[in-house]
């Protein structure tokens, strides 16, 4: 994992203050990459609060709707306030320290996606993610100012860069993660697992393959499992 292949993605911004705030963390820890998704702010207003660091809204990517950030990022990572349980699987979480560590020797461009002040990432967003990260606070005040809780993150991912080893495997393809993906759907279709419990077997299957960052061996592995399962129900 690399630094510059690190997108920050803010969703619907709507203060011009944090967006600048956010540049100038940015700034601070290496990052340089910025993405802002139909943005409600005033870039300019934004920039007086970046001071230095006004040069990466400049360069920031401006896009009208979250899905096409797949044009830009293989792998995705949402941020929720929000702490999920057995019955809330979108927002079953790591902390960063947790995501630091696994990401470590992720290869492709990574999108970090933070949600609006008001309201975070809503439950359509969030299923875009490949995994979801919480930050541990209070109970009397759980949300983070978003200015914040990026420093936060970017701070850990920092940190872990600056000690992190050199890749021992190939971490698995987007393409590859995508196609163990289709499979597990196809096997659902094929075994007429439950209609109303499709949509929660894929996603808890999306966030295992999320947080594993499996290999390009343990992927081709398991397509190899699940085309021979495939294959045994078609008989």
């Amino acid at each position: 994992m690399e630094l510059e292949s690190i997108y920050i993605v803010l969703v619907e911004p709507e203060y011009s203050g944090n967006v600048g705030f956010v540049a100038r963390v940015m700034m601070n820890f290496g990052f340089k990459h910025l993405i802002l998704i139909n943005p409600k702010i005033d870039v300019n207003e934004a920039s007086i609060y970046a001071v230095h660091a006004k040069p990466i809204l400049d360069d920031a990517i401006v896009l009208d709707d979250l899905t096409k950030l797949k044009d830009f990022t293989d792998f995705n990572i949402g941020t929720t306030s929000k702490r999920g349980h057995d019955y809330n699987l979108l927002r079953m979480a790591i902390t960063p320290r947790m995501l630091a560590d696994a990401i470590s020797d992720v290869r492709g461009k990574i999108g970090l996606i933070f949600g609006r002040e008001s309201i975070g990432l809503k439950n359509e967003e969030l299923k875009f993610c490949d995994v979801i990260v919480t930050i541990p606070t209070s109970h009397l005040y759980p949300s983070l100012n978003l200015s914040h809780a990026v420093a936060i993150i970017l701070y850990e991912l920092f940190l872990s860069k600056s000690s992190s080893k050199p890749a021992k495997y190939r971490e698995s393809s987007q393409i590859e993660k995508e196609k163990l993906l289709e499979y597990f759907k196809n096997i659902l279709d094929a075994i007429n697992y439950p209609s109303h419990k499709r949509e929660r077997a894929f996603i808890v299957f999306k966030h295992i393959i999320g947080r594993s960052f499996i290999s390009g061996r343990e992927a081709f592995t398991l397509m190899g499992v699940f085309r021979r399962i495939l294959l045994s129900l078609s008989k």
